[in-house]
């Protein structure tokens, strides 16, 4: 018999799941982790098995395990469940998956569409001249062709139709929704027409695009290299070059060594450098550094010798420090690009990648070649490119190095040095604060004190919480302990089915509440935490009566300055019986 989606969450094990992708800690009957999504010293990720779900109180994502694997591996929701029902072995009736996506539809379309590419490459007379070029330009072996499933698409609009449209049937619509076609007249007309095609894969070997290059000979008003638009399925600034084969390798290696261009990673594998990756470009992403940084915390930069100059690069280099990655510069000395260099030698490249430079090193190198430090101008402009990078360093032995370094270097002393770069950090700081929203944690007394008594007695006293119900002022807790009494008259109280009946517009803040609190509360005996509930109970009633001060309080003044001696005297009566009631009390908790 088949299941149901929320069957397969129910026996999928969220904890494991994620176990297997990042590294967890078991902390009381939740366990933490760093954060996957954003980059985090300290750990604000939880996962709550009670709960099946996960939150990140750093970045604020969320979720069940199937918005885990969508956002983690970049699965949508029929991938997801799928995997989870082979998992759990709950099989599903086809009834229950969404309609096909467009990004499935695109996935199966590139599929065909590199396979035709290679067939009239390595098969086809069509493709013997791009083979050429390949094998005799470019060294590349059959096997590394084969590999890396490259292909070649001649000019020959008539070919294309036949294999697409008239043979596999697929709507012209939805050849150029793939992009690999554009339409033009109710033609499609092929958008790789006379190149040599490097498919694009996802991390995990989906076909989500392609690269095309000119052969040479070619015209000089073409592009040298086309990829696929932005589509459903690719995202040039999400996807990197080769990691679908070589993600394994940069596990074992403990590093990945990423280069511009397809060629300049595929060269080096072929003679045995496995752990590298090409991002397409000069700028590395925050999507490409979040990727990365699910299989090494280390990235050694191979870029074209010109991109040292390039403020896109620069940026990369900050993002990928700040989500975490430690950055070093391989300098390619005399080369344009590791593909030269490892045609040449591989041993100069593998060496070339050994000597790697610490990226402050290599920021601090390529500005003294760029200018002159013997001119004032020079040294205000070396100055410049280096210190915001400097001033990013949260350790302040190595920042201290790095000032010292410079300081020599440009012949200046280490205060001024020193003085510019907490300026530059002070002035990023400033900015950092006006953006910033308001902090949840920064909530008042009252709410928080009414969460944690909340919590505490669903843990402990479930079935007492509506008597209580009193102690509670907050609008959403009010709806919560409603919900409650409703669940109660039909079921014994379990914490998970009680959250699934909870409205939709509870569920994201009580599963927050929860989380928290009931993690502060976890090596507490019975005793304990009903001593813990009575002592929350008199501090609500504490704080009950300050306010209840300051509104009289705010009476008296507003007495005074209309001279309403009758209503001075009478709130300063209620104000005295509260200071003795708020007395009593303290007197009694302590």
């Amino acid at each position: 018999m088949a299941g149901t989606v929320e069957e397969i969450k129910a026996k999928a094990d969220i904890v494991q799941i994620i176990s297997e992708r990042i590294n967890v800690k078991k902390a009381g009957k939740h366990f933490k982790a760093l954060c996957p999504f954003h980059g985090e010293k300290t750990p604000s990720f939880m996962i709550s098995p009670e709960l099946q779900i996960y939150k990140c109180f750093g970045c604020s994502l969320g979720g069940d395990v199937i918005d885990f694997l969508e956002r983690y591996e970049g699965m949508d929701f029929n991938e997801a469940v799928e995997y989870l029902s082979e998992r759990t072995g709950i099989k599903l009736e086809s009834s229950f998956f969404q309609p096909k996506k467009d990004r499935e539809k695109i996935v199966e379309i590139n599929e065909l569409a590199s396979k035709y590419y290679q067939y009239l490459l390595l098969k086809h007379k069509l493709g013997k001249e791009a083979l050429a070029y390949l094998l005799e330009k470019r060294k590349l072996t059959i096997a590394t062709i084969q590999k890396f499933r490259i292909g070649y698409s001649p000019g020959n609009q008539e070919i294309f139709e036949s294999f697409f449209i008239k043979k596999k049937g697929i709507r012209v619509r939805d050849l150029a929704m793939a992009g690999i076609c554009y339409e033009k007249y109710g033609k499609a007309i092929d958008r790789f027409s006379g190149r040599v095609i490097f498919p694009l894969f996802d991390h995990r070997n989906n076909v989500v695009g392609f690269s095309g290059r000119v052969m040479p000979g070619s015209s000089q008003e073409l592009a040298k290299y086309i990829n696929t638009p932005e589509t459903p399925a690719y995202h040039k600034s999400e996807v990197l070059f080769g990691l679908n084969f070589t993600k394994e390798e940069i596990k074992k290696s403990a590093f990945a060594i990423i280069t511009e261009g397809e060629l300049d990673a595929i060269s080096p594998w072929q003679r045995g450098v496995k752990n590298i990756v090409a991002i397409k470009g000069s700028a590395l992403t925050e999507a490409h550094a979040h990727l990365l940084s699910r299989f090494t915390k280390n990235i050694t930069l191979a870029l074209d010798a010109d991109f040292a100059g390039n403020a896109a690069a620069k940026r990369g280099i900050e993002i990928a420090q700040r989500l975490g990655l430690k950055v070093k510069v391989a300098v390619l000395k005399g080369y344009k690009d590791p593909d030269e260099m490892a045609l040449v030698g591989i041993e100069k490249f593998s060496d070339c990648v050994k000597k790697a430079v610490s990226v402050y090193d290599f920021i601090i190198g390529s500005a003294m070649e760029k200018y002159d430090r013997q001119t004032i101008e020079g040294k205000m402009d070396i100055a410049r490119e280096a210190i915001p990078f400097l001033a990013k360093i949260e350790d302040e032995i190595v920042k201290a190095y790095y000032i010292e370094s410079l300081s020599k270097k440009l012949g200046v002393p280490y205060e001024s040095v020193y003085s510019e770069v907490e300026k530059n950090r002070i002035s990023k700081i400033g900015k950092q604060d006006e953006k910033r929203i308001d902090d949840p944690v920064a909530r008042k007394r009252r709410d928080r004190v009414e969460e944690m008594f909340l919590v505490l007695l669903l843990l402990e006293q479930p079935e007492k919480v509506k008597e209580y119900a009193l102690y509670f002022k907050s609008t959403f807790i009010s709806k919560v302990v409603d919900t409650l009494g409703v669940f109660l008259k039909k079921k014994v109280f379990d914490i998970r089915g009680f959250v699934q009946n909870l409205p939709d517009e509870l569920k994201d803040k009580f599963n927050d509440i929860y989380l928290i609190n009931s993690s502060e509360f976890d090596n507490l005996t019975s005793l304990e935490v009903k001593k813990e509930i009575e002592l929350l109970r008199k501090t609500l009633e504490l704080i009950t009566i300050s306010e209840k001060q300051n509104e009289i309080i705010e009476r008296i003044k507003k007495s005074e300055k209309n001279k309403d001696k009758d209503d001075v005297k009478k709130y300063q009566k209620q104000l005295n019986d509260l200071v003795k009631t708020k007395l009593r009390l303290e007197g009694k908790a302590s």
